[in-house]
């Protein structure tokens, strides 16, 4: 069984085109795959080029880094999709795809109707099965009911976040690292041990998650 951790940064349409169903477009794409012990063998990273506006949003570029320059000539949805595919599909083995939240996979199917991609029999393995929601497994675990930003679950979890906020590789390959430790009984007791047993009930009928506002951590 190999996993694949996939994160999306993406840009609005132009307002021209309110009344689609899909209000954003992906830019990039950026996974990483890891083995049977949870451990990085190969990473993906592509930009896409929008085709319902010909800007790059400030503020995602303030975010993301990403400009208009940048993806002007990448591959479209349809040829960045089947790369995606390709490299997923190009180990023998199961797999299993993970993005942190649902967002990612909701926004490639909405992108899949608009742009009326046909998907081969091969990539009913990728998009057909819908992506475990990580985030959610995260904040199961510790008992959290709000969702927690990536940045948030690795600083609590004593995880230096590596590269840039915003980057689909960064993000996915940071992603993993959390992934790996969650999997990991020896790291999870080592890392997260701690902030689970915090977040038990207290005489009170509290918790630390009810305790403290979290909406400041929270993710859309």
């Amino acid at each position: 069984m190999k996993h694949i951790v996939v994160d999306l940064e993406m840009n609005s349409v132009e307002k021209k085109y309110k009344n689609l169903d899909c209000t954003m477009e992906t830019i990039e794409i950026g996974a990483i795959m890891l083995d049977e012990n949870y451990q990085e063998i190969s990473s993906f990273r592509t930009y896409v080029k929008p085709e319902y506006n010909n800007r790059i949003r400030p503020l995602i570029s303030r975010l993301t880094g990403i400009t208009y320059d940048m993806v002007m000539n990448a591959p479209k949805f349809d040829e960045a999709l089947k790369m995606f595919s390709n490299w997923c599909l190009g180990v023998s083995d199961d797999i299993k795809i993970y993005a942190w939240s649902e967002n990612d996979y909701k926004q490639i199917l909405k992108e899949i109707s608009l742009k009326k991609y046909k998907s081969s029999l091969d990539e009913e393995r990728v998009y057909l099965t819908e992506w475990h929601d990580f985030q959610a497994e995260f904040d199961t675990k510790l008992g959290f009911e709000k969702q927690l930003s990536l940045k948030t679950a690795l600083d609590m979890a004593g995880v230096d976040f590596l590269g840039r906020e915003h980057s689909a590789l960064d993000d996915a390959r940071n992603t993993a690292k959390l992934f790996n430790i969650f999997n990991d009984r020896e790291m999870f007791d080592c890392t997260l041990k701690k902030i689970a047993e915090a977040m038990k009930p207290t005489d009170f009928g509290t918790s630390l998650g009810s305790m403290f506002d979290m909406s400041s951590f929270a993710v859309a």
